[in-house]
């Protein structure tokens, strides 16, 4: 039992799925926080904090809730991505002047006299805050964009998109830049368009970049179907500041999207839909024709409660859609919750008039919109003791949580569906549960955690995630279970996954935790590290085995980087209170040849000490190379960390800029953007 899954991202219509207790099928088949800084409750659709505990969890045992699949090992781990080294700018003729002082000739030079990509890069940074008073300097910052160092070439895009308006004439060279081989140029280069368009929408267009721009909307919408979500997001938001007519856009869309399968779609949709509310008019575009009916379902089932501008095209749609179109529409009322309740008339005539594989699904949704007027349905679904009796009496509950004698009634019948023969129903089950806990007093709750525990030791992998990630979301009602789980050989892996979700509130199964740090399991040690650093401080008191961790050998030195990652991760999420004694072991670390281990080193010191100056800028370079990581957690406490810093790290801010624009977790984003204020503020 390596891993598993407790929420996935467009993939969430599979979890919906799992929420209908016993429908029929379709007939188409920095502070005390655990690592669960990152939260994806848009992404995974969690509802309550401890679920979005579970979405921001980047370990080994609590994988991939994210709109892009994230790296699933429960340890920091280097990044695959090729980065220039930290040398020092030793160009004698601006040795002593600052880049900032620098005019646009002596920039024009250094970057011409330069050695070193750092020293090229600060230079085209200078140029790029120079804005509009920088296109003098397009035609160097165009020349870059062939250099062979990747970072220089995509900090060469993005000033030559700042230059806005003036670099009008760089858009064919921008556009040559979208397949280039690393996607980091090609986000770049197509934020430019974006920026560059933004910059010139107060005048009129002549013919020449009327044709560039439409240019521009024809290769970009082609890009949508790239393999790197930066790209994507970077596409659709440059294509909104074009602001290209339906009649423009929507045939190119039509015709990538009939050249592409299901696979390379799927992608896009989760990008249109990381745009939240934004993308909802794109969407009721599609959704008015048949082709796009399908995708746009997908696409707002993933934003959810912000999409319900989309409510009355869905009402529309439903009759002329096809039975698989009006399933997915169907979850999209559902995901969109509340906000559809214009739509549960609409809803009950389908219970009715619709093909009978749609009943389940409809009352689900019914559920989720909270529609009183379909209480009557509901309760003759209940009385009818069908296979769709479970379900309305769920629906019921959700509808009138104030009535004791129906959540009962709930609860009881989805324990029953527990102990089905099918796979379905019991996952099913599990998260209807989840569902209803909340409207359970503490003691229920409690209760109803140990009946999940005993689900984790279900012959079928799909029943113990989903049971798992119900006891998460029982949060610290769920620690009980998680104690039974960490007694039992066969269930610890997933107890220890779970802990590392619910976070500080798990602080009491600590003593057990600390047990596992003996163990020869090494994977098993791994995993215990991770659940005390996502429980935080009060995981201080195993500091000194933590310490004793990374100063031991083990058996293999594939192990041992993995342990040190986790080791040095979990110093640094206690803080302080690991206490002065572990900083000599962290600093020699972070002089390390391995460059993550390096880094997170050098993060824990930062942690421990934040007002050593010395080690701050040590740090810098080495956080900002971070920042390029594979790991959501990585890059997160590297975004966090730089803001922490202050005007410190200045030269780290085109990096953290392009966190802000590009990552794929929406909160670190966010994180970024709060880091930014902090820096500039100073």
């Amino acid at each position: 039992m390596n891993s598993f899954r407790i929420l996935g991202s467009v993939s969430i219509l599979v979890a919906m799925l799992t929420l209908l207790a016993g429908c029929s099928r379709s007939k188409q088949g920095s502070g005390d926080s655990p690592v669960v800084r990152v939260d994806s409750d848009d992404e995974g659709k969690v509802v309550n904090p401890q679920e979005e505990a579970v979405a921001s969890q980047a370990t080994k045992t609590l994988s991939e809730i994210s709109d892009e699949p994230v790296q699933s090992t429960p340890s920091v781990v280097p990044s695959n991505k090729k980065v220039s080294g930290n040398q020092p700018d030793d160009s004698a003729t601006f040795k002593r002047k600052n880049v900032a002082s620098l005019n646009l000739d002596e920039l024009r030079e250094k970057i011409s006299l330069a050695d070193n990509p750092d020293a090229v890069v600060k230079a085209t940074d200078a140029i790029g805050r120079l804005r509009g008073q920088g296109r003098v300097a397009l035609p160097d910052l165009l020349k870059l964009t062939a250099d062979s160092d990747p970072r220089v070439r995509w900090h060469a895009a993005r000033s030559v998109g700042l230059i806005g308006e003036d670099a009008v004439s760089a858009i064919p060279v921008l556009l040559s830049l979208l397949q280039d081989a690393d996607p980091v140029v090609a986000t770049q280069a197509a934020a430019a368009i974006g920026r560059i368009r933004e910059d010139d929408d107060h005048r009129s267009l002549s013919e020449v970049e009327k044709g560039l721009y439409a240019d521009a909307v024809t290769q970009l919408v082609g890009t949508l179907v790239h393999n790197d979500a930066r790209v994507r997001r970077a596409c659709l938001r440059s294509l909104q500041s074009l602001n290209p007519s339906p009649e423009q856009l929507m045939p190119v869309v039509d015709a990538v999207f009939a050249s592409q399968d299901s696979a390379t779609i799927l992608p896009v949709m989760e990008s249109i839909a990381d745009m939240g509310g934004d993308a909802v008019p794109f969407l009721i575009d599609r959704l008015k024709l048949p082709q796009g009916r399908f995708w746009a379902s997908v696409a707002i089932t993933e934003i959810g409660p912000s999409a319900a501008g989309a409510t009355q095209a869905i009402i529309e749609a439903l009759p002329e859609s096809a039975l698989d179109e009006q399933l997915h529409e169907i979850f999209a009322l559902a995901s969109i919750g509340e906000g559809a309740q214009s739509a549960g008339e609409a809803l009950v005539t389908l219970y009715g008039d619709g093909d009978s594989s749609l009943r389940g699904p409809v009352l689900y949704a019914l559920g989720k919109l909270k529609f009183r007027d379909a209480e009557a349905l509901l309760m003759q679904a209940v009385s009818e003791e069908t296979s769709l009796s479970a379900t309305a009496a769920w629906a019921l509950a959700k509808i009138k949580p104030d009535t004791p004698s129906l959540v009962d009634d709930a609860v009881e019948r989805m324990r029953a569906q527990c102990r089905s023969e099918s796979v379905f129903e019991r996952a099913a089950a599990a998260s209807a549960l989840s569902d209803l806990s909340i409207f359970l007093e503490v003691q229920d709750r409690q209760s109803l955690g140990v009946h999940l525990q005993g689900m984790l030791l279900d012959d079928s992998e799909q029943v113990q995630e989903a049971a798992a990630a119900a006891i998460v979301r029982l949060g610290g009602d769920g620690v009980p279970a998680v104690s039974l789980g960490l007694e039992n050989p066969e269930t610890r892996f997933y107890a220890l996954g779970i802990t590392s979700a619910i976070g500080k509130p798990a602080a009491k199964l600590i003593p057990s935790i600390i047990e596992l740090l003996d163990s020869e399991d090494n994977e098993l040690v791994h995993e215990a590290i991770f659940a005390l650093a996502a429980i935080g401080t009060p995981s201080s008191v195993a500091s000194e085995k933590i310490l004793a961790i990374l100063n031991e050998s083990v058996r293999s030195k594939d192990e041992e980087t993995r342990l040190y990652y986790a080791a040095t991760y979990c110093l640094g999420r206690i803080g302080s209170l690991a206490g002065q004694g572990v900083l000599p072991r962290l600093k020699e670390l972070s002089r390390s040849q391995d460059l993550m281990q390096a880094t997170v080193a050098i993060w824990a010191v930062l942690q421990i000490a934040p007002n050593d100056k010395e080690q701050a800028l040590k740090a810098i370079p080495l956080l900002m190379r971070a920042l390029e990581s594979d790991n959501q957690t990585v890059r997160l406490e590297a975004t966090i960390a730089l803001g922490d810093l202050g005007s410190l790290a200045q030269d780290a801010v085109p990096a953290i800029e392009l966190v802000s624009e590009d990552d794929p977790i929406r909160t670190i984003r966010q994180a970024a953007k709060e880091s930014l204020g902090r820096i500039r503020a100073e």
